[in-house]
C-alpha cells in the first residue's frame, strides 16, 4: 500500500493542510524505535514559543543526518516529502519531545512557510490517557484535535498555530514525539 493510500485523514485549517498517515509502520519496528527515543539524553531546555518562555519542556535534538539513516524516521521524512514538502525545502530539524503528565504545553507555529512532520512514537496510547494535539484556526480557536496513535504521521504546515497534549493523570508513560522541520531554502 502506498504512502497516499495510509492518509486517514486530510483537514483544511483555513488555506493550510493537515494531513494524518496511519498504520506506516509494523508494530515491533515502532516498539524499537520508541526504546530508543525513551532512553535518549533528554533536556529542560525547550521553549513553545516566546510568550510562555518561562515554562521549559523536555526534548532530545537529533542531527538531521542520524534522522535520515534511521529507518522510521527516514521513512517519515520520505512520507512528508511525498505528500506535502515541497521539493525546495530542507530538513532544517528534527527533534523528540518527552511530556509528562502535569507538563505545560502552549499553542505555538513552527518555522514560518514551512512543513512540520509529528511522528507519535509510543507503541501503546489508550484513549484515556489523552494528550491529543491541538489545531487552532486563525482566531485561536480549537478546530482539531489529533490523538497520538502509536506510529501516527502528522503533516501541517507550520503556520498552524497547534500544542502538544498533555498526557492525563491516569498515564504513567512519557508522551514521545519526534518533530521533523522542513522549512524553504
Amino acid at each position: 500500500m502506498s504512502v497516499v493510500e495510509r492518509i486517514s485523514r486530510s483537514v483544511a485549517i483555513g488555506a493550510m493542510r493537515l494531513l494524518v498517515v496511519d498504520d506506516l509502520f509494523p508494530p515491533e519496528h515502532v516498539t524499537s524505535l520508541y526504546t530508543f527515543l525513551r532512553n535518549l539524553p533528554y533536556t529542560l531546555t525547550d521553549i513553545t514559543s516566546d510568550e510562555t518562555a518561562y515554562v521549559r519542556h523536555l526534548k532530545a535534538d537529533l542531527p538531521p543526518s542520524l534522522a535520515e539513516g534511521t529507518p522510521i524516521l527516514r521513512d517519515c521524512i520520505r512520507a512528508a516529502r511525498d505528500l506535502l514538502v515541497p521539493p525546495d525545502f530542507l530538513l532544517d530539524r528534527v527533534y523528540t519531545n518527552m511530556i509528562l503528565h502535569g507538563d505545560f504545553q502552549g499553542p505555538h507555529t513552527d518555522p514560518p512557510n514551512g512543513v512540520t512532520a509529528l511522528y507519535y512514537a509510543n507503541p501503546e496510547w489508550r484513549e484515556n490517557w489523552q494528550g491529543e494535539t491541538l489545531f487552532f484556526d486563525a482566531s485561536r480557536e480549537p478546530v482539531y484535535a489529533l490523538a497520538p496513535r502509536p506510529g501516527r504521521l502528522a503533516l501541517f504546515h507550520s503556520d498552524i498555530l497547534h500544542r502538544a497534549g498533555v498526557p492525563s493523570r491516569e498515564c504513567f508513560e512519557p508522551r514521545l514525539s519526534v518533530a521533523f522541520t522542513f522549512v524553504p531554502r
